[in-house]
């Protein structure tokens, strides 16, 4: 048997919620964004991007969200387009129930 896996030269794209990802490589150094952002806290994965909740964007801090190629590397403007529609209707959610809160 011939091992094929090098033959075609694709490129892998890590995809964040996937453990099975945490060894792939993006081939570049990234930006330090606790820093950058001077921000300590935020929580980046092994690639530096910044670490969110998938299906609304949140961050592990408080009021804190990211979508796009902060959060996912380089990918298809498409994809951002509905993280961000997605995170909005989360934020949404989010100052909704805080009013909801407040108001009581």
């Amino acid at each position: 048997n011939l091992d094929k896996s090098h033959i075609g030269g694709s490129f892998h794209h890590p995809d964040p919620r996937s453990k099975e990802d945490d060894e792939a490589p993006l081939g570049f150094e990234p930006e330090d964004l606790p820093t950058l952002f001077d921000q300590p806290d935020l929580p980046v994965t092994r690639w530096g991007t910044i670490k969110a909740e998938f299906e609304t964007g949140k961050t592990a801090m408080d009021g804190v969200y990211a979508v796009g190629d902060i959060v996912r590397g380089a990918s298809l403007v498409v994809w951002a387009i509905r993280d961000g529609r997605d995170t909005a209707d989360a934020i949404l959610d989010d100052v909704g129930k805080a009013a909801s809160i407040a108001a009581q």
